[in-house]
């Protein structure tokens, strides 16, 4: 679903658009990809009632990988979405499996992440799947960077059309969440054990 910044009454739009060009190899990490907070669709992420983009310290820039973030305030309605053009893995990776991890932490007064589990997406060539998790035993190590995982998925060959999208997502309860930071997220080439 696409969103304008503006609406015709000249109001800003209240969800947050990706600006794509954004998505970025990893240098410290190969075969590895950065999708930082300007590169995703956050849900309300413009209503500053809502979430608010901050500027991370260096100190956490350094352990995240990161500059800016999204605090998310307060809400009931989870939805942060981004996609990769799935041609990037080909060329810029040799794994073929790759993991989604959203780099994560919990404010000491967060609330509302032990009642609901929260669904990670992610879709490639139509492929679907979902991951279903309580993220309270993150919340309870409290102002720790966390890398939860999201989900994975497979580029067949250099072949492979399209973009993977994923996602976060926790819109069938009306139960209220907040204190989470979000730096971003990072896709890594799997390795099997």
């Amino acid at each position: 679903m696409e969103y304008s910044h503006e609406h015709r009454d000249g109001h800003s739009n209240p969800h947050r658009k990706a600006e794509s060009s954004h998505v970025e190899v990893d240098p410290n990490h190969q075969g590895s990809f950065k999708v930082p907070i300007k590169a995703l669709n956050i849900i309300w992420g413009n209503d500053p009632r809502f979430w608010q983009l901050i500027s991370l310290s260096e100190e956490e820039t350094q352990l995240t990988g990161f500059k800016d973030g999204a605090v998310l305030l307060q809400v009931n309605w989870i939805e942060v979405t981004g996609k990769v053009i799935s041609s990037n893995f080909s060329k810029e990776a040799p794994a073929s499996k790759y993991e989604i991890y959203y780099i994560v932490k919990f404010k000491v007064d967060a609330f509302g992440w032990h009642s609901v589990p929260i669904k990670f997406k992610v879709r490639i060539n139509g492929e679907e799947t979902v991951k279903s998790m309580n993220l309270e035993s993150y919340r309870e190590k409290n102002d720790v960077w966390h890398e939860i995982p999201g989900g994975e998925f497979s580029v067949v060959n250099e072949s492979t059309a399209g973009n993977v999208e994923f996602g976060v997502f926790e819109v069938e309860s009306d139960w209220w969440k907040g204190g989470m930071v979000l730096a971003g997220i990072k896709i890594k080439p799997k390795v099997d054990y």
